[in-house]
Parts: structure tokens; sequence; C-alpha cells
């Protein structure tokens, strides 16, 4: 354990230590990189500034213009700059926009020729034609070497004055740069290992000598783990935090002794406790699940109860609602019977009224059989006068015709009597006819007399008939006037006990319903005590499971402190 903590806390210093160091370097090695990277690129764009004087203004405005009469003499020029500097990898001169005006020898190797397009850094050169000064450009890859170019300006005539017509570069392996930079950055870092290697043995020195008093605390506090808690305490003076944690190791293991000692006493009295307690939990439970049966029960009979209540009241409420139509009922039947004494009454009037008519019809058919009997009488006479007149008129006739002989016999004297006696012939004869027309209508009045005699008489019979009839009707309308009397009073006294029925029932059933929601409340009542004395079942269940899990407990704890040595 101590070694294990000796090497992590040796390991941490000596990682933060060689942290450190790495940054350290890593910060210098960049600082001396840009150092040098600036020096070499300088050093390029110098050169390639001070041999521009070698190359002469004319033979450059000749290449721009395509002439290469001169290349070779400016390539020469070119090539004692790399032969005299071996850092330098190339020198050629290109135009503003890259393209190849002339090359030493080694760019030629590479195979590159003039006119070809060569990797420029296009923001380099443009600071190079804004402030008109040398530059150099960053780090970049062209042709298979890493290249770091100078660029110096060839100006018209060599004149600062006037524009700048091509431009002289000068490759720099840039390779190079990070070698130098190594060469020089190494030596102080293989340097300042040495102080590392032993800064770190001090370190873990130190830490194991500091480490040391804890493996007697380890021990000690390992004991106390195992349960031990005979062991004597640790003496370390120090005020440091080792002395610390012994003091505080010794007030823990003091502190376990009470407390483990307390614990032993309660865990005993806490298994005797739990056990009593269950065996009450236990008859609690017992008494309380026939609590909750009979509570059942009881739900279940009062369940009952407010199902026949209700049924009670439905019944009922139709009662009551079948004597208020009865009553409603008995009210129209007064009021029709009411109607139907006043229509008998009416119709007992005009019996009386239709007596008292028929009456007056009988004597007036009397008065009417005898003015037709008397008609009869004066019809008979009549005849016997026609019978009279027709005798005189045959005669009448025959004398006529006597007349007429006699005064066809008297000649011309006889010829006005003979006048005279057709006339009266005529007459005789008219008579006759006359006389035979008013038969003919007195036979006709005879007869519809008797016929009027006949409907006379049956007109009395059934008068006489009709009297009866309607004396019977009277007696009958008098008769039923009275019953209807007699029913409307019943009918009155039925109604008024089915009002008081109805009222009473209405009252019962107002009673039955608020016994219905007494009941139900009961219900209620009777459910939620039911269910609480479940709920208080499920309860006490827990809290005897709780019960036995604590006894559980106690027992496990009397084991655990068991293994404690006080």
């Amino acid at each position: 354990m101590k070694n294990t903590l000796t090497m992590h806390l040796g390991m941490i210093i000596v990682g933060i230590i060689a942290s450190m160091l790495l940054i350290t370097s890593f910060a210098t090695y960049n600082t001396a990189y840009d150092e040098l990277y600036k020096a070499a690129g300088i050093e390029a764009y110098g050169c390639a500034n001070i041999t521009t004087g070698l190359i002469q203004a004319d033979d450059v405005k000749k290449l721009i213009a395509g002439d290469t009469s001169t290349i070779d003499k400016v390539s020469e020029q070119l090539n004692w700059t790399t032969a005299h500097k071996d850092i330098f990898e190339t020198q050629y001169i290109i135009d503003l926009d890259g393209k190849l005006l002339a090359m030493d020898d080694n760019l030629k190797e590479d195979g590159f020729k003039a006119g070809d397009q060569f990797y420029i850094d296009k923001d380099a050169i443009a600071m190079l034609v804004e402030m008109q000064h040398s530059t150099y450009s960053e780090a970049y890859e062209f042709a298979g070497l890493e290249r770091l170019s100078g660029y110096a300006p060839i100006f018209e005539d060599h004149d600062p004055s006037k524009d700048i017509i091509a431009i002289s570069v000068i490759d720099f392996d840039a390779s190079i740069v990070t070698d130098r930079t190594w060469d020089v950055v190494s030596g102080g870092i293989l340097i300042s290992l040495i102080p590392l290697m032993l800064a770190s043995l001090i370190t873990l020195y130190l830490i194991r000598r500091k480490t040391k008093p804890l493996s007697a605390l380890i021990a000690h506090a390992g004991e106390i783990a195992k349960g031990n808690l005979t062991v004597k305490d640790t003496h370390f003076t120090s005020k440091d935090e080792v002395g610390d944690l012994s003091r505080t190791l010794n007030t823990l293991a003091s502190n376990l002794r009470d407390i483990i000692g307390t614990i032993q006493k309660t865990s005993v009295q806490l298994t005797d406790n739990v056990e009593n307690n269950s065996i009450s939990l236990n008859e609690m439970k017992d008494a309380i699940h026939q609590v909750s049966t009979n509570m059942s029960e009881t739900v279940a009979s009062v369940s009952d109860g407010t199902i026949t209540a209700e049924r009670s009241s439905n019944i009922l409420q139709n009662l009551a609602q079948g004597l208020q139509n009865s009553k409603d009922r008995a009210d129209t039947t007064v009021i029709n019977s009411k109607t139907t004494m006043n229509t008998a009454e009416e119709g007992l009037t005009r019996a009386s009224e239709i007596s008292r008519d028929m009456d007056k019809i009988k004597s007036a058919s009397i008065e009417t059989s005898e003015t037709i009997g008397r008609l009869n009488e004066a019809t008979t006479k009549i005849q016997q006068i026609t019978s009279s007149i027709s005798a005189i008129a045959a005669q009448t006739n025959l004398l006529a015709l006597n007349a007429s002989i006699e005064a066809a016999r008297a000649g011309e004297h006889g010829k006005g009597f003979a006048v005279v006696a057709e006339e009266v012939r005529k007459l005789a004869e008219q008579s006759n006819t006359e006389v035979e027309q008013v038969e003919t209508i007195i036979k006709d009045i005879t007869e519809s007399i008797k016929l009027v005699v006949d409907s006379t008489e049956e007109s009395t019979k059934l008068i006489e008939t009709g009297s009866s009839t309607v004396l019977q009707t009277s007696q009958s309308l008098s008769d039923i006037s009275t019953a209807v009397a007699k029913t409307v009073k019943e009918i009155s006294m039925i109604s008024d006990m089915t009002t008081t029925e109805a009222d009473n029932s209405k009252q019962v059933v107002v009673l039955i319903n608020q016994l219905t929601e007494s009941i139900k409340e009961i219900e209620q009542v009777t459910t939620s005590i039911s269910a609480a004395t479940e709920q208080t079942t499920a309860s006490i269940d827990e809290i005897a499971n709780r019960s036995s899990e604590t006894n559980d407990i106690a027992h496990q704890l009397n084991q655990i402190v068991g293994k404690f040595k006080l």
C-alpha cells in the first residue's frame, strides 16, 4: 500500500516536472525555429538582393520580351551564387506572375525550363510589389522539396524609383531550419534531464520517508476494521497530517468501543421488543380481520337495504303517480258527470215540452180527423147531387132528342124549336160530361180523404205511442239525473279520498327517500370503515413484515456486533 502510494505520488510529481520541462522545451524550440526561419529568410532575400547587381537590367528586359539570346549569360551569373553558397538550393528569375525567365543548372536538372510556371507566395509577392523591398515566403513544398524562398525586386535600370520588372528568387531548403533549430535546443534539453532525474529521486525519497509512519497507522486501522477494538492507541506526536490521522484513529477507536457496547445492549433489548411486538401485531391482525369480515357483511346488508328502499321508493312513487292519475280521472269524471246531469235535466225539460207538443198535435189530429169526417160527408152529398144532375142531364138529353124528333115532324115551323132542342141537348151532354168529371174528382177526393183518414188514424196511434215514450223518456232522464247526481257526489268523495291518499303517498315517498339517503350514508360510512379496516390490516401486515425485518436486522446487528472485541 505504501509503495503504491509512494510510487503514485512520485509519478505525479515527476510527471508534473517532466510536463513543465516538455512545455519549456517546446516553447524554446518554437522560439528558436521562428528566429532561425526569419534569419534564413533574411539571408535568402539578402543574397538575392545582392546578386541582382550582377545581372544586367537590359538582359532581363530581353528575357521578358521573349529574347533568349542572353539566357545562358544570366544562368551563368545565377550559377555563381549557388556555387558559392552551399545552403542555397537554387536561384532563378521570374516575372511578377511566377513565370520562369532564367534559372541555374540545379533547377534545370529538376526539369524546369524558361516559360514554365513556378510556385510563388502570392502574399509575399503582393507585399514586395507594394512595399518595394525584399521579403521571404512561408515554407512550402514544391517539386519534391520543402522550400523557403527569398524574393528580391529587379527594378528597371536598377533604379528603385522605377517599376519592378522581375523578381530574383533564391530557394532555401526549409528542413535545414528544423535541423539547425534542433541543434540549438537539443543540448539544453539533454542537460535539463539531469536535474529532472535528480529531483525525481529526491522526491521519491522524501515521499517514502513521509509515508513510512502511515504503515503503522494503516495496520492500526486494519485491526479496527477487523473488529479488534482492543488494540492500543498509536503515539505519533508530529503536528502534521500524520499526527492528526493518528489522533483521529485513536478517537475513532474509542468512539467505536462506546458505540458498539451500546449497540450490543440495545440490539438484545430490540430483539426482545420486536418479538413481543410481533405477537401483539398478530393478535391485533386477527381481531381486525374479524372486524373487517363483520364490516363486509354489514356493508352487504346495508347495500341490500339500500336497494330494497330504492325499490320501495319507486313503487310508492308509481303508486302516488297512479293515485294522482286516478284523482285527475275522478275530477274529469265529475266534470263529465255534471255535464251529463245538466244534459239529462235539459233533456227532461225538452221531454216535458215535447209531451205538451204531442198533446197539442194529438188534439190537432183529432180535430183534423173530425174535419175530414165532415169533408167525407160533404163529398157523399156532392156525389148524391151529381147523381141527380146526371139523371136530370140524361132525361134532358132524352127530352131534347124527343123535341128534335117533334121539331123535325113540325117541319118549317119546328126549326126554331129544333134549334132550342139542339142547344138543350148540347147543354145536357155538356152537363153530363161535367158531372162525369165532377164524379171523377169526387172519387179522387174520396180516395184522398180515405188515405188522410188512414194516415190520421195512424198518426194518432203514433202520437199516443210517442206521448207514452216521451213520458217514459222523461222518467228515464229524471232517473238518470238522480243517479248522475248521486254518482257525482260519490266520485267527489272518491276524489277527495284519492287526493288525501296521494298526499300521504308523497309524504311516505319523501320519508322513504330520506331513509334511502340515510341508508346510503350508512353504507358509505360502513364502506369507509371497511376500507379503513382493510387499510389498517394492510398497515398491520406491513408493520408485521417490517417488524420481522427489524427482527432479522436485530439478529444481523447482534452478529455484526459480535464480531467486535471490546
